[in-house]
């Protein structure tokens, strides 16, 4: 390694260090089945609590410091450049995180590409002890480099929230194409309601779940605000007597919310999720009313009236060969207002099979998702997007699984019947006035079938499969009939993955001096 001149600016930061570090990391999953994972969300956008970063038993006291240990660069890292100073290391086999280098802190990497003890690089450092100290911590704490021949394991943790997906109505005022809802008049009435929270929290009683998050869904859901009312208020007096933390969010296409029911989400800390597909017509192609009229025009207006009465939607886009030109209009629309938002692949089901004009290319689904990015790019949120532009996938922590469906979500329809997801709800397992629902839907052998990316073929060596998981195990099912394969969206995921972490560089570029 040559020297390394003092006025140099030595920089190696992560996510976890920009104010108010992983507060920051928004994890979106609230029109799809949360993902397996050890955190839950208190915060009202969303956002992941601490990660903290889980360090071996030989990183707590630094080996650089104490030993004669050896250090060496990992081989699968991916390296970004970012501009003319500054690059970005990502290591795709551990617990998230990604590192952000100046060319001198690099050095310090790079002299580590033969094993080699710190002690010895550090004879070629020209810059302070502390400097040169920190910079190998950051590498040895986020997997950048091998102890002795060691690699940090992947941390995959364990559910501490069950999530239920409670229909409570099957009616909506939209007829959006790619819906997977055959809809009726039907509503949950508050007998059925009453029943599911409690089983649902008893159930997460019962096997050791810390908190419960259920998500107010249909149809469309404010359709039956007022049994929405009743069920949270009954949801919260039984959580508080079996000692178990409740969220909550309502899932809306924010055609109208009444303004004395966004009162009632505000004072109860329920997150408001609002579809919007674009602007304009690139919403209304898709979204329309029942008789066919546009309805962007109406959902701005309460986007527009959240945000009067201190409510900060997030923002749900499906992406569709309809809308896909207009996405990086409607980024712009949601950082304009400072909402977060996130971006879903369309998923054919039986009700879309006629809408052919739904389908996309890959080529062109990658080009959508770039222009995206160019627009975020442009106006760099302070929120990591690393948790919601990926569709199924993420890059803020490994999961074995890309959702929870058999593992800790359940879905309740409007009559009580219980089944593993809300695109599957016609195939019941039960209902919720005799049964467990989690027992129901982790024994259940009908339905979908949920395996780990290491039991999929395609996935099993691939760099990202702790990332994207496989993808959605509905839509894999009805493009392959199978479970146990890669995703039909797996060349997306991985062309639009590298891009995603250049952005998430940029962020900690932009805001580390905050």
């Amino acid at each position: 390694m040559g020297p390394v001149r003092e006025h140099r600016s030595v920089v190696a930061v992560s996510s976890l260090d920009l104010p108010p570090g992983s507060r920051l990391l928004v994890s979106s999953c609230e029109d799809c089945a949360c993902a397996v994972t050890a955190r839950s969300s208190t915060h009202p956008l969303h956002v992941r609590h601490p990660l903290h970063v889980r360090h071996p038993p030989h990183v707590r006291h630094p080996p650089h410091r104490t030993s004669r240990a050896l250090l060496a660069c990992e081989d699968d890292l991916l390296d970004v450049h970012l501009d003319a100073e500054h690059s970005l290391l990502f290591n795709p086999r551990v617990e998230g995180g990604l590192l952000v280098l100046s060319s001198a802190a690099r050095e310090v990497f790079e002299s580590f590409r033969s094993p080699a003890e710190a002690r010895d690089v550090f004879g070629n450092w020209h810059g302070t002890a502390a400097d040169y100290e920190s910079v190998v911590d950051r590498l040895i704490e986020l997997g950048m480099v091998q102890v002795d021949g060691v690699s940090r394991p992947t941390d995959f943790g364990s559910a501490s929230t069950l999530t239920a997906w409670l229909h409570v109505t099957n009616d909506c005022n939209l007829r959006c194409p790619y819906c997977y809802v055959s809809k009726s008049r039907d509503e949950m009435t508050e007998g059925v309601g009453l029943a599911a929270v409690e089983r649902v929290i008893a159930s997460a009683a019962r096997h050791g779940f810390s908190a419960v998050k259920l998500k107010y869904a249909g149809g469309e859901a404010s359709l039956n605000h007022s049994m929405v009312s009743r069920l949270h208020g009954h949801a919260r007096e039984f959580a508080r007597e079996r000692q178990v933390e409740l969220e909550a969010t309502l899932l809306s296409n924010g055609v109208a919310l009444p303004s004395g029911f966004v009162d009632f989400l505000r004072h109860e800390g329920i997150r408001v999720m609002i579809s919007l597909d674009g602007v304009g017509e690139s919403h209304d192609v898709q979204r329309p009313f029942l008789d066919g009229r546009p309805s962007f025009a109406r959902v701005d207006a309460t986007i527009a009236g959240l945000l009067g009465q201190g409510v900060a939607p997030h923002l749900s886009v499906t992406i569709s060969r309809r809308n896909l030109r207009g996405i990086p209009a409607v980024v712009t629309y949601a950082l304009d207002r400072g909402l977060t938002f996130s971006l879903n692949l369309f998923r054919e089901n039986d009700c879309s099979a006629t809408f052919t004009d739904l389908r996309y290319e890959e080529a062109e689904i990658v080009e959508c998702l770039l222009a995206a990015f160019d627009a975020i790019e442009a106006q760099l949120p302070a929120w990591s997007v690393l948790g919601s532009v990926l569709d199924r996938g993420q890059l803020l922590q490994p999961r074995e699984r890309s959702c929870g469906a058999g593992q800790d979500y359940v879905v309740i329809d409007q009559r009580g019947r219980i089944s593993k997801c809300h695109m599957e709800m016609e195939r019941t397992l039960g209902d919720v006035f005799g049964s467990d629902p989690l027992d129901l839907v982790r024994r259940g052998t009908s339905g979908v079938l949920n395996p780990a990316a290491s039991q999929k073929e395609g996935c099993r060596d691939c760099t990202w499969k702790n990332w994207c998981s496989g993808g959605c195990s509905v839509a894999t099912f009805r493009a392959t009939g199978r479970f146990d394969v890669r995703s039909p969206n797996c060349g997306i995921y991985k062309a639009i993955y590298p891009q995603a972490l250049r952005l998430e560089g940029l962020r900690i570029l932009k805001y580390r001096h905050l």
